[in-house]
């Protein structure tokens, strides 16, 4: 740990969740790369609340612990855990936000 620390590295789990929620911050707000962005499906307004604001992912169901690692489950999972204020931000600033 102190190695990482010095690298300024992140821990992997870490550096896993950050590249997800770029990586979904990205096919959202540039609709690029379209495979991905097609895995990133709105989640359905049946009313509206004030979570609706915060732009929230549909997240898929699945039957195994296996699934719940898929990018098409963790990216929205991810997303929908991140502060409002986080996602309405800027490119280089939902980085270090992040």
């Amino acid at each position: 740990m102190p190695l990482l620390k010095s690298l300024h590295w992140l821990p992997v789990h870490y550096r896993i969740v950050f590249k997800i929620c770029t990586m979904s911050y990205q096919a959202l707000a540039s609709k690029q790369p379209t495979y991905l962005n097609s895995m990133l499906t709105p989640a359905r307004k049946s009313r509206e609340l004030r979570s609706t604001s915060s732009n929230p992912l549909y997240i898929p169901r699945v039957k195994t612990k296996a699934g719940t690692r898929a990018f098409s489950v963790a990216a929205p999972t991810l997303w929908n855990s991140l502060p409002v204020g986080v996602k309405s931000e800027g490119n280089i600033v939902f980085s270090a936000d992040v």
